[in-house]
């Protein structure tokens, strides 16, 4: 038993580890390419701190949505590791994890770019875009307070998207006994 919870601990941490990579990477490169009012990258290149303040709290909102859909991926990892013959092979609890990991990561990008926008074209005080472009911090500040605000609270909800849409795989049947 303690070799199990072990293993499961170290492939628990593991998959954190990748999934931490691989969520800043794509998050970054998937905000730098669905920001089209400026170009990010070379934005940050010559120095701009208002669009590092915005990349970098876009990524960090991704990350905390993302953090979500770990919990299932690891009770599908101890399922397998523990159940014995639960009537699901490597690959099949490979697909549920895989599918986890990917509803998850779409609806973490998406939920956060989304609402960016939808807060750019409800304060039509600021041209957020332009000032961030300019190098404006202060707005940058509070575009990054948003994004993380909305992150807080989607990521509950984009666990709970990706739980139901994508289901656990069963251990089977439970029986009690007087």
């Amino acid at each position: 038993m303690f070799l199990t919870r072990l293993l499961i601990s170290l492939a628990e941490f593991a998959l954190s580890l990748t999934l931490s990579i691989f969520t800043v990477f794509w998050s970054y490169k998937s905000f730098i390419r669905f920001t089209t009012e400026y170009d990010a990258e070379a934005e940050i290149v010559r120095g701009n701190t208002a669009v590092a303040i915005l990349l970098g709290s876009l990524t960090y909102a991704a990350a905390l949505v993302m953090r979500e859909t770990i919990y299932p991926v690891v009770s599908i990892l101890t399922v397998g590791m523990t159940s014995g013959d639960g009537g699901h092979g490597f690959f099949s609890l490979l697909a549920y994890a895989a599918g986890h990991l990917l509803l998850g990561f779409l609806l973490s990008v998406g939920t956060v770019q989304i609402a960016l926008k939808a807060f750019q074209r409800v304060n039509t005080t600021i041209d957020e875009a332009v000032e961030i472009e300019r190098g404006n911090t202060a707005v940058a500040i509070i575009m990054a307070a948003v994004v993380l605000i909305v992150a807080s609270f989607m990521q509950q909800g984009v666990g709970s998207v990706s739980k139901s849409l994508i289901p656990q795989p069963t251990l089977g049947t439970l029986r009690m006994v007087d």
